[in-house]
């Protein structure tokens, strides 16, 4: 049966005033969606005079992130096509969350997401917004190395973060998805089993942490913020304390992958793919 876009869905984001702009709604699912995104055709009549080859999107609440995504027309259908993957992939979507678009003029469009538990989605993406010179001085205390480009250290972490989804994960239905992860951040990747700790790669920890002093990480994901204490063991450190909490309120399970993006000095996004 087919379904009725939905558009000029009310909003409010609890103050006082409702925000103004038209809106619909999209519910994103693997291979749905994930390509493109088609703007419902009752919705065309908003955007059709202001059309132009580029849109941009950003959050709410958020500070000056945005994503410029490629507008494509096809007969009396308009998609937004180059870009939208990379949307997707920064705010890790793609496991049936909703999102709510405010169309602000211009081919400008505010989202809010809300994950499959109905809930608004903290902002997370905004801690990549951070830079290398927003970090304290190490001489003012024990600090990991500030996040640089993933490529810029003398072992290759994003090649090591490749090799052990290939060796590991090509089996699993979300390997193509968590292959297709980049960031200019250093990052690992790791296939999800069983166990009650995770060991940070040697290679990571001996070119991000070998030379800090952390007894603790955060993790963040559209959950929250999860604080996570580390034990130290030959050539790395284990996440131990507060991992099971972190795994059983992000309702992680065996085989699924999940990279972790340094943002932050002790901070790390956490990407989340199920299987």
């Amino acid at each position: 049966m087919a379904r009725r876009a939905c558009t000029s869905l009310p909003f409010h984001d609890g103050s006082v005033e409702e925000e103004k702009g038209p809106t619909f709604f999209k519910i994103i699912r693997p291979g749905f969606n994930t390509e493109h995104l088609k703007i419902p055709p009752a919705f065309r009549k908003h955007v059709l005079h202001e059309t132009t080859k580029r849109a941009t999107l950003k959050l709410k609440n958020s500070s000056d992130t945005s994503w410029t995504v490629k507008v494509s027309i096809t007969g009396r259908d308009i998609y937004l096509k180059d870009g939208w993957q990379e949307f997707l992939r920064d705010n890790s979507l793609g496991d049936s969350e909703f999102l709510v678009f405010r169309y602000d003029k211009n081919m400008h469009f505010i989202i809010n997401i809300f994950d499959k538990n109905c809930v608004e989605r903290v902002n997370i993406t905004d801690l990549r917004t951070h830079k290398a010179s927003t970090f304290p001085d190490k001489t003012k205390g024990p600090l990991a190395r500030p996040p640089t480009a993933a490529g810029d250290h003398r072992y290759d972490l994003a090649a090591e973060a490749a090799h052990v989804l290939k060796s590991k994960g090509e089996h699993l239905p979300s390997y193509a998805a968590a292959a297709a992860f980049k960031s200019k951040f250093p990052y690992f990747a790791k296939v999800l089993a069983g166990s009650k700790m995770v060991a940070i790669p040697t290679h990571f920890y001996r070119e991000i942490f070998s030379s800090s002093k952390y007894d603790e990480l955060f993790l963040v994901t559209s959950e929250g913020k999860f604080t996570v204490t580390l034990l130290p063991c030959t050539d790395t450190v284990m996440l131990s304390g507060g991992w099971s909490s972190f795994r059983n309120g992000n309702q992680i399970q065996e085989d699924d992958i999940c990279i972790f993006e340094l943002v932050k000095e002790n901070t790390m996004v956490v990407h989340i793919f199920r299987k």
